[in-house]
């Protein structure tokens, strides 16, 4: 029994049990489910940045085709005024329009005055 009580002794005093870190049994499964946890948040917050960034693209592609839509509509009317500018800024239709709707009459030589500056 001298032995046993020797050798607990030298257990003892050698200072063994101050150096041992007891592990809770739980601590390890927290770890691993706080892991899987923080890997899946940060997997789904991946996907909805992801999400988040083709939704902004798909919105600016349309904004994109609906502004190149109103611009060639707005060519396209450009071109007709133009047209219409031409064909109502010819001499003979004024002419016509002067006379036949406005009632004018082109002056003769005596309701001519001539200014001299």
């Amino acid at each position: 029994m001298t032995s046993i009580s020797s050798a607990a002794e030298r257990y003892i005093h050698t200072n063994v049990l101050s150096r041992q870190h007891v592990k809770a049994a739980g601590n390890e499964k927290q770890k691993v489910s706080l892991f899987i946890i923080s890997m899946v948040l940060l997997l789904m917050m991946s996907f909805f940045f992801f999400l988040w960034g083709r939704i902004c693209i798909l919105e600016t592609g349309y904004r994109l085709s609906g502004a190149h839509k109103r611009q060639e509509m707005l060519l396209q009317e450009n071109r007709k005024l133009k047209i219409e500018r031409t064909s109502l800024s010819v001499p003979s239709r004024i002419e016509n329009i002067a006379r036949n709707k406005l009632g004018m009459v082109q002056p003769g030589n005596n309701r001519t005055i001539i200014l001299k500056w």
